[in-house]
Protein backbone atom coordinates (compact mmCIF):
# COMPACT_ATOMS: atom_id res chain seq x y z
CA UNK A 1 0.00 0.00 0.00
CA UNK A 2 1.29 3.45 -0.90
CA UNK A 3 0.98 5.77 2.09
CA UNK A 4 0.66 9.56 1.87
CA UNK A 5 4.04 11.22 2.14
CA UNK A 6 4.70 12.89 5.48
CA UNK A 7 7.31 15.65 5.61
CA UNK A 8 10.53 14.10 6.86
CA UNK A 9 13.04 16.83 6.02
CA UNK A 10 13.42 18.66 9.28
CA UNK A 11 15.69 19.55 12.13
CA UNK A 12 16.43 17.54 15.24
CA UNK A 13 13.57 16.75 17.59
CA UNK A 14 13.75 18.87 20.75
CA UNK A 15 12.06 17.74 23.96
CA UNK A 16 9.71 20.46 25.24
CA UNK A 17 7.43 18.56 27.65
CA UNK A 18 7.97 15.47 29.80
CA UNK A 19 5.11 15.17 32.28
CA UNK A 20 2.49 12.67 33.45
CA UNK A 21 3.80 9.92 31.21
CA UNK A 22 3.69 12.04 28.05
CA UNK A 23 6.71 13.37 26.17
CA UNK A 24 6.32 16.11 23.58
CA UNK A 25 8.92 17.03 20.99
CA UNK A 26 9.08 19.77 18.35
CA UNK A 27 11.20 20.46 15.30
CA UNK A 28 11.37 22.74 12.29
CA UNK A 29 10.36 21.33 8.90
CA UNK A 30 11.99 22.48 5.68
CA UNK A 31 9.66 24.62 3.55
CA UNK A 32 7.16 25.34 6.33
CA UNK A 33 6.91 28.21 8.80
CA UNK A 34 5.07 26.13 11.41
CA UNK A 35 6.63 23.46 13.61
CA UNK A 36 6.07 19.72 13.60
CA UNK A 37 5.14 18.19 16.95
CA UNK A 38 5.53 14.62 18.19
CA UNK A 39 3.83 13.28 21.30
CA UNK A 40 4.52 9.88 22.82
CA UNK A 41 2.83 7.93 25.61
CA UNK A 42 2.28 4.35 26.73
CA UNK A 43 -1.12 2.96 27.71
CA UNK A 44 -1.94 -0.24 29.56
CA UNK A 45 -4.17 -1.64 26.84
CA UNK A 46 -3.66 -4.16 24.03
CA UNK A 47 -2.81 -2.83 20.60
CA UNK A 48 -6.19 -4.05 19.28
CA UNK A 49 -8.07 -1.94 21.82
CA UNK A 50 -6.16 1.21 20.87
CA UNK A 51 -6.75 0.55 17.17
CA UNK A 52 -10.49 0.10 17.79
CA UNK A 53 -10.74 3.52 19.45
CA UNK A 54 -8.86 5.34 16.69
CA UNK A 55 -10.97 3.52 14.09
CA UNK A 56 -14.19 4.84 15.62
CA UNK A 57 -14.18 8.27 13.99
CA UNK A 58 -17.57 9.24 15.46
CA UNK A 59 -16.02 9.08 18.95
CA UNK A 60 -13.25 11.60 18.18
CA UNK A 61 -15.04 14.51 19.92
CA UNK A 62 -14.77 12.51 23.18
CA UNK A 63 -10.97 12.56 23.18
CA UNK A 64 -9.43 14.45 20.23
CA UNK A 65 -8.72 17.95 21.53
CA UNK A 66 -11.28 20.58 20.43
CA UNK A 67 -12.86 18.22 17.89
CA UNK A 68 -16.46 19.20 17.12
CA UNK A 69 -17.20 16.54 14.52
CA UNK A 70 -15.42 13.70 12.71
CA UNK A 71 -16.75 11.38 10.04
CA UNK A 72 -15.68 9.28 7.10
CA UNK A 73 -16.72 10.68 3.73
CA UNK A 74 -18.41 8.25 1.33
CA UNK A 75 -16.34 7.61 -1.80
CA UNK A 76 -16.49 5.13 -4.67
CA UNK A 77 -13.97 2.65 -3.26
CA UNK A 78 -13.60 3.20 0.51
CA UNK A 79 -12.11 0.61 2.85
CA UNK A 80 -10.89 0.33 6.42
CA UNK A 81 -7.40 1.03 5.10
CA UNK A 82 -8.09 3.84 2.64
CA UNK A 83 -10.68 6.56 3.20
CA UNK A 84 -11.40 10.30 3.38
CA UNK A 85 -11.88 11.79 6.84
CA UNK A 86 -13.67 15.06 7.66
CA UNK A 87 -12.80 16.82 10.93
CA UNK A 88 -14.20 20.07 12.36
CA UNK A 89 -12.22 21.85 15.07
CA UNK A 90 -13.33 24.37 17.69
CA UNK A 91 -10.91 27.29 17.40
CA UNK A 92 -10.75 29.71 20.38
CA UNK A 93 -12.42 33.11 20.03
CA UNK A 94 -11.89 35.48 18.31
CA UNK A 95 -10.79 33.10 15.55
CA UNK A 96 -13.13 31.22 13.23
CA UNK A 97 -13.56 27.45 13.64
CA UNK A 98 -11.62 25.25 11.23
CA UNK A 99 -12.39 22.13 9.24
CA UNK A 100 -10.30 19.80 7.09
CA UNK A 101 -10.64 16.83 4.76
CA UNK A 102 -7.88 14.23 5.11
CA UNK A 103 -6.82 11.45 2.79
CA UNK A 104 -6.06 8.66 5.23
CA UNK A 105 -4.14 5.42 4.76
CA UNK A 106 -3.70 2.62 7.30
CA UNK A 107 -0.85 0.13 7.21
CA UNK A 108 -0.73 -2.87 9.56
CA UNK A 109 2.47 -4.85 10.12
CA UNK A 110 1.36 -7.98 11.95
CA UNK A 111 4.89 -9.33 12.25
CA UNK A 112 6.19 -6.36 14.23
CA UNK A 113 2.90 -5.47 15.95
CA UNK A 114 2.78 -1.99 14.47
CA UNK A 115 -0.01 0.12 12.97
CA UNK A 116 0.76 3.25 10.94
CA UNK A 117 -2.04 5.73 10.18
CA UNK A 118 -1.16 8.67 7.94
CA UNK A 119 -3.39 11.58 6.96
CA UNK A 120 -2.73 14.38 4.47
CA UNK A 121 -5.11 17.32 4.04
CA UNK A 122 -6.68 17.66 0.60
CA UNK A 123 -5.84 20.92 -1.12
CA UNK A 124 -8.94 20.84 -3.33
CA UNK A 125 -12.42 21.47 -1.87
CA UNK A 126 -13.64 17.87 -2.03
CA UNK A 127 -16.54 18.93 0.20
CA UNK A 128 -18.32 22.29 -0.20
CA UNK A 129 -16.90 24.98 2.04
CA UNK A 130 -19.02 25.67 5.13
CA UNK A 131 -19.86 29.26 6.03
CA UNK A 132 -18.77 29.14 9.66
CA UNK A 133 -15.47 27.37 9.01
CA UNK A 134 -12.07 28.15 7.51
CA UNK A 135 -10.91 25.14 5.47
CA UNK A 136 -7.42 23.82 6.29
CA UNK A 137 -5.56 22.55 3.21
CA UNK A 138 -2.02 22.13 4.59
CA UNK A 139 -1.86 19.53 7.34
CA UNK A 140 -0.11 16.22 8.01
CA UNK A 141 -0.84 13.78 10.80
CA UNK A 142 0.57 10.38 11.67
CA UNK A 143 -0.40 7.89 14.37
CA UNK A 144 2.07 5.11 15.14
CA UNK A 145 0.75 2.36 17.42
CA UNK A 146 3.30 -0.20 18.63
CA UNK A 147 2.74 -3.35 20.65
CA UNK A 148 5.08 -3.40 23.65
CA UNK A 149 3.51 -6.42 25.32
CA UNK A 150 0.17 -8.23 25.41
CA UNK A 151 -1.44 -5.41 27.38
CA UNK A 152 0.78 -2.38 26.72
CA UNK A 153 0.87 -0.12 23.64
CA UNK A 154 3.05 2.83 22.70
CA UNK A 155 1.15 5.68 21.00
CA UNK A 156 3.05 8.23 18.92
CA UNK A 157 1.21 11.18 17.37
CA UNK A 158 3.06 13.41 14.87
CA UNK A 159 1.37 16.51 13.52
CA UNK A 160 2.06 19.64 11.50
CA UNK A 161 -0.69 22.01 10.43
CA UNK A 162 -1.02 25.46 8.93
CA UNK A 163 -4.41 26.41 10.33
CA UNK A 164 -5.11 28.75 7.40
CA UNK A 165 -6.89 32.09 7.42
CA UNK A 166 -5.79 35.41 8.95
CA UNK A 167 -3.22 35.14 11.78
CA UNK A 168 -2.44 31.50 10.90
CA UNK A 169 1.22 32.21 11.65
CA UNK A 170 0.28 33.17 15.21
CA UNK A 171 -2.02 30.31 16.13
CA UNK A 172 -0.70 27.29 14.18
CA UNK A 173 2.08 26.28 16.56
CA UNK A 174 0.23 26.84 19.87
CA UNK A 175 -2.87 25.14 18.47
CA UNK A 176 -1.12 22.00 17.24
CA UNK A 177 1.05 21.82 20.34
CA UNK A 178 -2.05 21.79 22.55
CA UNK A 179 -3.89 19.38 20.24
CA UNK A 180 -1.02 16.89 20.35
CA UNK A 181 -0.49 16.81 24.09
CA UNK A 182 -4.13 17.07 25.20
CA UNK A 183 -5.31 14.40 22.76
CA UNK A 184 -2.78 11.99 24.23
CA UNK A 185 -3.78 12.97 27.76
CA UNK A 186 -7.40 12.26 26.92
CA UNK A 187 -6.52 8.87 25.45
CA UNK A 188 -4.55 7.93 28.57
CA UNK A 189 -7.49 8.90 30.78
CA UNK A 190 -9.87 6.91 28.60
CA UNK A 191 -7.75 3.77 28.68
CA UNK A 192 -7.04 4.08 32.40
CA UNK A 193 -10.74 4.33 33.23
CA UNK A 194 -11.97 1.21 35.06
CA UNK A 195 -14.73 0.66 32.50
CA UNK A 196 -12.61 1.47 29.46
CA UNK A 197 -12.27 -2.12 28.29
CA UNK A 198 -16.02 -2.69 28.49
CA UNK A 199 -16.80 0.54 26.64
CA UNK A 200 -14.30 -0.35 23.91
CA UNK A 201 -15.92 -3.77 23.52
CA UNK A 202 -19.34 -2.14 23.15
Amino acid sequence: MVLPAISVTGGEWKLIVDKDGITLFAREVSGHSEMQFKGVCIVSRPLESVVSVLSDTASYPKWFFKCIEAKKIPTENPSEFHFLLYVAIDTPWPFTDRDVVYKTEVNIDFASGKVDIRSIALKIPFLPLRKRYVRITDSEQQWILEKISVDRTRITFISRTNVAGPFANLISNPGIRDTTIHSLKNLKKMFNHPDAAEKIQQ
